[in-house]
């Protein structure tokens, strides 16, 4: 009867020993885990706020482009309006001028 109680608490013994182990083997994976996770936060932290500033480049652009196409826009209106009241003056010629005065 002795035999089987010392045989049980060794039992017990060796499986507390097997948990408590494993517990330390759980809990070193756990903190490598987290590592990483915070390794990948910053860099998903890194990656957000170069695309914003991307984004803010590419406002910034679009509204360049914007404004210079309104002002292309706008120098081809005012030569279209001042050409047209040239035209008449305007004479456009490939040829040599002729030697003759109108």
């Amino acid at each position: 009867m002795v035999y089987w109680l010392l045989f049980s608490l060794l039992g017990v013994f060796a499986i507390k020993y097997y948990t408590s182990v494993e517990m330390r083997k759980l809990e070193r994976r756990l903190e490598r885990v987290k590592e990483d996770l915070t390794q990948v936060k910053g860099k998903l932290s890194a990656a957000q706020t170069e695309t914003e500033q991307a984004q803010e480049n590419e406002n910034g652009f679009e509204e360049r482009v914007r404004r210079i196409k309104e002002t292309i826009e706008d120098l081809e209106i005012r030569l279209t309006t001042a050409g047209g009241e040239k035209e008449d003056q305007m004479v456009i010629s490939d040829s040599a001028p002729s030697a003759k005065p109108y």
